[in-house]
Protein backbone atom coordinates (compact mmCIF):
# COMPACT_ATOMS: atom_id res chain seq x y z
CA UNK A 1 0.00 0.00 0.00
CA UNK A 2 0.98 3.62 -0.86
CA UNK A 3 -0.76 7.05 -0.53
CA UNK A 4 -1.52 9.15 -3.76
CA UNK A 5 -3.17 12.71 -3.83
CA UNK A 6 -4.78 14.40 -7.01
CA UNK A 7 -5.49 18.29 -7.02
CA UNK A 8 -7.73 18.46 -9.98
CA UNK A 9 -10.99 18.25 -8.78
CA UNK A 10 -13.15 20.27 -6.82
CA UNK A 11 -11.58 19.04 -3.62
CA UNK A 12 -8.58 17.27 -3.05
CA UNK A 13 -8.34 13.57 -2.99
CA UNK A 14 -6.41 11.45 -1.04
CA UNK A 15 -6.44 7.86 -1.85
CA UNK A 16 -4.30 4.19 -0.56
CA UNK A 17 -2.54 2.54 -3.43
CA UNK A 18 -2.80 -1.00 -4.30
CA UNK A 19 -1.47 -3.49 -6.28
CA UNK A 20 -5.01 -5.34 -7.20
CA UNK A 21 -8.43 -4.07 -8.19
CA UNK A 22 -10.70 -6.86 -6.70
CA UNK A 23 -9.57 -6.94 -3.36
CA UNK A 24 -9.66 -2.94 -2.84
CA UNK A 25 -12.76 -3.06 -4.51
CA UNK A 26 -14.29 -5.83 -1.87
CA UNK A 27 -12.16 -4.03 0.92
CA UNK A 28 -14.04 -0.35 0.09
CA UNK A 29 -17.40 -2.60 0.19
CA UNK A 30 -16.59 -4.67 3.53
CA UNK A 31 -15.82 -1.41 5.34
CA UNK A 32 -15.50 2.20 3.93
CA UNK A 33 -18.39 1.80 2.56
CA UNK A 34 -20.34 1.80 5.73
CA UNK A 35 -18.30 4.95 7.17
CA UNK A 36 -20.31 7.81 7.93
CA UNK A 37 -18.93 10.58 6.48
CA UNK A 38 -19.13 12.87 9.51
CA UNK A 39 -16.89 9.90 11.53
CA UNK A 40 -13.97 9.58 8.92
CA UNK A 41 -10.54 10.31 10.67
CA UNK A 42 -7.53 10.76 8.57
CA UNK A 43 -4.18 11.69 10.48
CA UNK A 44 -1.23 12.63 9.12
CA UNK A 45 1.43 12.22 12.00
CA UNK A 46 4.94 13.87 11.01
CA UNK A 47 8.42 12.32 11.94
CA UNK A 48 11.26 13.81 10.19
CA UNK A 49 11.47 13.00 6.90
CA UNK A 50 8.31 10.39 6.90
CA UNK A 51 4.81 10.55 8.12
CA UNK A 52 2.74 8.04 9.13
CA UNK A 53 -0.94 7.96 6.80
CA UNK A 54 -3.59 7.11 9.09
CA UNK A 55 -6.78 6.70 8.11
CA UNK A 56 -10.10 4.77 10.43
CA UNK A 57 -13.77 5.26 10.90
CA UNK A 58 -15.97 2.44 11.74
CA UNK A 59 -19.39 1.42 11.42
CA UNK A 60 -21.92 1.01 14.55
CA UNK A 61 -24.05 -1.09 11.74
CA UNK A 62 -21.19 -3.39 10.93
CA UNK A 63 -19.15 -3.24 14.06
CA UNK A 64 -16.43 -2.86 12.25
CA UNK A 65 -12.85 -1.10 13.16
CA UNK A 66 -10.95 -1.49 10.25
CA UNK A 67 -8.26 1.28 9.36
CA UNK A 68 -4.96 1.87 7.42
CA UNK A 69 -1.67 2.86 8.91
CA UNK A 70 1.41 3.55 6.66
CA UNK A 71 4.85 5.07 7.01
CA UNK A 72 5.39 7.08 4.36
CA UNK A 73 8.51 9.18 2.80
CA UNK A 74 7.42 13.01 2.72
CA UNK A 75 7.00 14.46 -0.62
CA UNK A 76 5.84 17.10 -2.32
CA UNK A 77 2.71 15.81 -3.31
CA UNK A 78 2.28 15.74 0.79
CA UNK A 79 3.20 19.01 0.97
CA UNK A 80 1.58 20.34 -1.39
CA UNK A 81 -2.12 18.54 -0.13
CA UNK A 82 -1.30 19.63 3.53
CA UNK A 83 -0.88 23.34 1.93
CA UNK A 84 -4.23 23.25 0.24
CA UNK A 85 -7.16 20.85 1.18
CA UNK A 86 -9.02 23.69 2.67
CA UNK A 87 -10.85 21.29 5.48
CA UNK A 88 -12.71 18.66 3.51
CA UNK A 89 -10.92 16.17 1.17
CA UNK A 90 -12.38 13.19 -1.06
CA UNK A 91 -11.39 9.51 0.01
CA UNK A 92 -11.00 6.95 -2.92
CA UNK A 93 -9.34 4.01 -2.97
CA UNK A 94 -6.28 3.55 -6.01
CA UNK A 95 -4.98 1.01 -8.12
CA UNK A 96 -1.27 1.26 -8.92
CA UNK A 97 0.55 -1.08 -11.16
CA UNK A 98 3.26 -2.28 -13.43
CA UNK A 99 2.01 -1.67 -16.92
CA UNK A 100 2.49 -5.16 -19.13
CA UNK A 101 0.78 -3.44 -22.11
CA UNK A 102 3.19 -2.20 -24.62
CA UNK A 103 0.51 -0.12 -26.66
CA UNK A 104 0.24 2.02 -23.60
CA UNK A 105 2.49 5.07 -24.39
CA UNK A 106 3.60 8.42 -22.37
CA UNK A 107 3.43 11.49 -23.92
CA UNK A 108 6.95 11.12 -25.78
CA UNK A 109 6.05 8.20 -27.01
CA UNK A 110 7.95 5.80 -24.70
CA UNK A 111 6.22 2.34 -22.58
CA UNK A 112 4.57 3.30 -19.29
CA UNK A 113 6.33 1.96 -16.78
CA UNK A 114 2.86 2.49 -14.44
CA UNK A 115 -0.81 2.96 -14.57
CA UNK A 116 -2.95 4.65 -12.03
CA UNK A 117 -6.77 3.68 -11.91
CA UNK A 118 -8.40 5.95 -9.49
CA UNK A 119 -12.14 3.87 -8.50
CA UNK A 120 -15.25 5.48 -8.72
CA UNK A 121 -16.39 5.10 -5.03
CA UNK A 122 -15.43 8.40 -2.47
CA UNK A 123 -16.02 9.47 0.76
CA UNK A 124 -16.08 12.78 2.48
CA UNK A 125 -13.84 13.11 4.97
CA UNK A 126 -13.71 16.62 7.15
CA UNK A 127 -11.99 15.40 10.43
CA UNK A 128 -8.22 16.00 9.01
CA UNK A 129 -5.33 16.61 11.25
CA UNK A 130 -1.82 16.90 10.52
CA UNK A 131 0.47 15.87 14.02
CA UNK A 132 3.90 15.56 15.21
CA UNK A 133 4.63 12.13 16.60
CA UNK A 134 6.77 13.52 19.74
CA UNK A 135 3.53 15.65 20.56
CA UNK A 136 1.10 12.45 20.33
CA UNK A 137 -0.69 11.57 23.51
CA UNK A 138 0.53 7.66 24.63
CA UNK A 139 -2.65 6.64 24.67
CA UNK A 140 -3.94 8.09 21.22
CA UNK A 141 -5.27 5.65 18.76
CA UNK A 142 -2.77 7.34 15.99
CA UNK A 143 -0.11 6.14 18.88
CA UNK A 144 -1.19 3.02 19.12
CA UNK A 145 -1.37 2.29 15.75
CA UNK A 146 1.89 3.42 14.96
CA UNK A 147 3.42 1.33 17.95
CA UNK A 148 1.43 -1.91 16.52
CA UNK A 149 2.45 -1.39 13.00
CA UNK A 150 6.29 -0.53 13.75
CA UNK A 151 6.12 -3.70 16.01
CA UNK A 152 5.02 -5.92 13.24
CA UNK A 153 7.78 -4.91 10.78
CA UNK A 154 10.23 -5.46 13.14
CA UNK A 155 8.81 -9.26 13.63
CA UNK A 156 8.63 -9.32 10.00
CA UNK A 157 12.37 -8.11 9.13
CA UNK A 158 10.74 -5.35 7.17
Amino acid sequence: MGVGYRYHDVYMNVFPLFQDKMPAFKLWNKTVDWWPDDQIKLRFVEDGDHYWFILYGGSDYKKDNTGFVKKVQMSENYQRFKAGYEKKAMLRFGIYKENTNPKRKERDGSMKKFDLEILKKAKSVYDIAFLQLPELAKDSVEWQCIIQQEQEEKSSGR
